[in-house]
């Protein structure tokens, strides 16, 4: 799955650093310093694939030329400190093909220059294996912007403080939303996100994606430097490496406990010995136990039903409840009737029950009728009968909606599952020295079977949105209507108001209007059944 790593970094003359030598390294050319007389000769170098120079519509002639340009970049510059180049280093979705990946890498370059008005050497690099999926590029860019006649003032607006950091922002944002054009044209249904873990991670608890939540809520890695990784290849100690390591074993430790609660939300609970029909009518009102997230430096808050609480319970993710806690007492007559008002309150504003002539006008009174006929000895029964029959009605109408949110939430964990696989396959293609071949062994398995059940799940919620799952709903949505009106037609008749007018159909009603009839939501899934995981 495509991955969203952007980076921004500079050279300067004060850490030894030349831009002839680095635009050598990243193009594979060979490069010569006229001023030091040094060659830089990166031509039997492996992976580059692609080198373009890119500069405005005015510039000289050289600026198009890697061996002009460069030498010209060092001969601008006066001081011993200055810096000479600036990269803008970003990842390309491997999804994509070679000349898609060129022409978005080239998009993205050109804004740059037409944004700052510099001249750029864009390098595209292949993975660093067969199988890899690291391709990215290297923006190489001059700090002058560059005229007809050559360099001229510095992009001192990169530079830092509070300009560069909103320049920092435009340019991530301007890669994440190239990529996502590019890989919406392409017809792959994946985007990418620029934003930092804890602002995604917020985002997906406010919509609901709980699981999202918990992925995004970890905490970060830091960036591990050439230096430091040729250290840990050596097989000697590297803080960060370790510091990373420690990171990464303690987000998957969360994360699978979290996974855990979402997962078995699903199963059905045990019933306990004892567990008869009045004591499960006593919790029905029972208030939802509550999961808290930590989420960056705020907090995130999760509402539980009662088997979702018994599960995370056994994690140890909330306390259990004390077992001599009073329970709330059953509703009223009046509050349960002005419950049931409300349900189909939000019924008829969705404008999906209009033919339900009948419960239309048993609830339009249904304060009086709960006042008169309260001491009635069936009215609570014949109430709690309404109510099952018209939140029945209500979950039939919304059933294939559900359906395609839940096509949804599988096709984005499956994203989720997807890009831990390919972080880590990237990341960690062998051993190394941060774990042992076993522990290595098992976290690999541990996403890859990940993958395969998430992309089992996928298919399988795709395969409940079909045109003919939607008949099957809109006919369950039908016959539940009609079991609706015919049990209030019935409720009519036993407790009658002077207020109910006679059912009686006038001209705009000659034509009763049909049970179930929304407007037709887009039923195409969210795209091909999704492939079989590939190995690394």
């Amino acid at each position: 799955m495509a991955i969203y790593h952007a980076n921004v970094k500079t050279f300067s003359r004060a850490k030894g650093h030349s831009s002839i030598a680095a635009a050598a390294y990243r193009a594979g050319l060979l490069l010569e310093d006229e001023k030091t007389g040094q060659r830089h000769d990166y031509r039997r170098r492996d992976g580059v694939v692609e080198t373009r120079c890119i500069a405005p519509e005015d510039a000289p002639d050289w600026a198009f030329v890697p061996a002009q340009l460069w030498p010209a970049v060092e001969a601008a510059e006066r001081r011993k400190d200055a810096t000479v180049a600036r990269e803008f280093e970003f990842a390309l979705p491997h999804e994509l093909n070679e000349a898609q990946r060129s022409a978005l890498a080239m998009e993205v370059t050109r804004a740059l220059v037409g944004r700052y008005g510099f001249a750029a050497q864009a390098s595209i690099h292949s993975p660093g294996s067969k199988d890899g999926l690291n391709w990215h590029v290297h923006v190489l860019t001059t700090t002058r912007r560059i005229g007809p006649d050559g360099f001229v003032d510095k992009t001192r607006e990169l530079d830092g403080g509070p300009s560069g950091r909103t320049e920092v922002q435009w340019v991530r944002e301007l890669i994440a939303t190239t990529i996502n054009a590019y890989l919406e044209a392409a017809g792959l249904g994946i985007q990418v996100d620029h934003r930092s873990l804890d602002a995604q991670a917020g985002e997906a608890l406010a919509r609901g994606d709980l699981v999202a939540a918990a992925v995004l809520a970890r905490e970060p890695t830091k960036h591990v430097g050439k230096n430091a990784t040729a250290i840990a290849r050596r097989g000697q100690a590297s803080e960060r490496v370790e510091s990373n390591r420690q990171v990464e074993e303690a987000n998957e430790e969360t994360f699978q406990k979290l996974i855990a609660v979402f997962e078995n939300e699903r199963r059905a609970a045990e019933v306990p010995d004892g567990h008869s029909h009045e004591q499960a009518q006593r919790e029905i009102r029972r208030p939802p136990a509550v999961l808290s997230l930590p989420l960056g430096r705020g907090a995130g808050q999760i509402e539980m039903s009662r088997n979702m609480e018994v599960i995370a319970q056994r994690l140890g993710l909330v306390e259990e409840s004390a077992p001599g806690a009073p329970r709330p007492e059953p509703l009223s007559i009046p509050a349960l009737v002005a419950e049931l008002a409300q349900e189909w309150g939000a019924l008829r504003y969705e404008g999906v029950a209009r033919a339900l002539h009948a419960t239309r006008q048993l609830l339009a009174w249904a304060a009086e009728r709960a006042a008169a006929f309260a001491e009635h000895t069936r009215f609570r029964t014949d109430v709690l009968e309404l109510a099952r029959r018209l939140r029945r009605f209500k979950a039939s109408l919304t059933r294939f909606g559900r359906r395609l949110q839940a096509e949804q939430r599988a096709s984005k964990l499956r994203h989720l599952a997807e890009r831990s696989w390919e972080e880590f396959t990237v990341n960690h293609p062998q051993p190394g020295t941060s774990w042992s071949e076993q522990a290595w062994k098992q976290r690999r398995a541990w996403r890859l079977s990940t993958l395969e059940k998430r992309t089992a799940e996928l298919a399988a919620a795709r395969d409940r949105v079909t045109p003919q799952q939607k008949a099957f709903c809109d006919q369950e949505a039908e016959e539940s209507g009609r079991h609706l009106e015919a049990w209030s037609q019935e409720m009519l008749e036993r407790y009658p108001l002077e207020l109910d007018q006679p059912l009686v159909f006038g001209a705009q009603d000659a034509q009763p209007d049909a049970l179930y009839d929304p407007s037709a939501p887009d039923l195409a899934p969210s795209g091909p059944r999704p492939p079989r995981p590939r190995l690394h």
